[in-house]
């Protein structure tokens, strides 16, 4: 097989998130679909995947490493040649495994079991859905397309029928099949959270579906939190007052202590979103603005001089003045 790390173009040492980050690169830049006109492109794609496929296991990769394949049959071949006295290959060191009556043992001891070789998981979907706010917060259930590469039936996979260029997947041998699937959304799902779906087919990979939320006028989401702005007005803050909240549970009488400055900040325990995996509610916190009437009058600029006399101090005495 080709090298993984060349084709995906990465450095050996690169970390899972690197490897993973390469593949759905290069997946969607060689994926069939994209490149209708170019028949090279199904053929770099089954590498890429192939590629990813031994890179993303933790087992394959160390194999690979090890020994430069991870396919048993050639490990045991070059093994043999090694004994022969012919050269070892490379990252492997040739010695003397007394104790073991045949190669199937020395693999079986080394991989779990010589001949039995495992068939490489195929590679993951990734699909995506853009849901509101509201169904993000309470739960809800979608219908999601998904793409995947599947086996032309017409020739087997083999790209040619009688000896000539299949006609229904052009000699790819593969033909990009469209599954509708039903996923279910949990409440409280984040903007870019995973969800695992799986299809009808067994033989299908597993389905990450990444959801996409799109953000609300009122209420902004940070983590299980929510936050809003609430307008009072000057009598309120100055006095005190009970006034409605808004929350997504519902509206909720809440006090605002006299003298509430503008910006002020206050909480409402549980009132936020239900956690997916803890199912506890985040809190919803409410900050205080303070508006100031638009109309002017003889009376409101009376009302205004005495509240001015009421201020003790310069309010932006402990500001800085310049950098220095």
């Amino acid at each position: 097989m080709k090298d993984p790390y060349e084709t995906l173009g990465i450095a050996r040492t690169a970390s899972p998130e690197e490897i993973k980050k390469a593949y759905r690169r290069l997946a969607r830049r060689h994926h069939p679909d994209v490149n209708r006109k170019n028949p090279d492109a199904a053929k770099r794609f089954r590498e890429v995947q192939e590629a990813y496929a031994v890179l993303s296991d933790a087992k394959k990769r160390q194999q690979y490493d090890q020994f430069g394949t991870v396919d048993e049959a050639e490990m045991a071949a070059r093994h043999a040649a090694s004994r022969r006295g012919g050269a070892p290959f490379e990252g492997f060191e040739v010695r003397d495994l007394g104790g073991f009556a045949d190669l199937g043992d020395i693999f079986g001891s080394i991989f779990g079991g010589f001949g039995r070789k495992a068939a490489p998981s195929p590679a993951p979907i990734e699909t995506a859905v853009e849901i509101g706010f509201t169904e993000a917060v309470r739960g809800t259930t979608v219908v999601v397309p998904v793409r995947r590469e599947v086996r032309c039936a017409e020739c087997n996979g083999n790209g040619n029928v009688g000896g000539r260029v299949c006609s229904r997947c052009s000699g790819s041998g593969i033909l990009v099949q469209t599954d509708r699937i039903r996923v279910k959304l949990p409440a409280g799902v984040g903007d870019g959270d995973r969800v695992r779906a799986t299809l009808k087919d067994k033989a299908a990979p597993e389905v990450a579906v990444v959801a996409h939320v799109r953000p609300h006028a009122f209420f902004e989401r940070r983590g299980d939190d929510i936050h809003t702005v609430v307008p009072v007005t000057f009598a309120e803050a100055y006095l005190g007052a009970e006034v409605e909240i808004g929350t997504i549970h519902g509206p909720v009488r809440a006090k605002i202590p006299p003298g509430t400055q503008s910006g002020q900040r206050f909480r409402l325990r549980g009132k936020g979103v239900r956690n997916v995996r803890t199912g506890a509610n985040g809190d919803h916190y409410y900050t205080v603005q303070v508006g100031v009437p638009r109309v002017i009058s003889p009376a409101g600029r009376e009302a205004v001089r005495r509240v001015a006399e009421l201020y003790t101090g310069d309010p932006r005495a402990g500001l800085p003045r310049s950098l220095d």
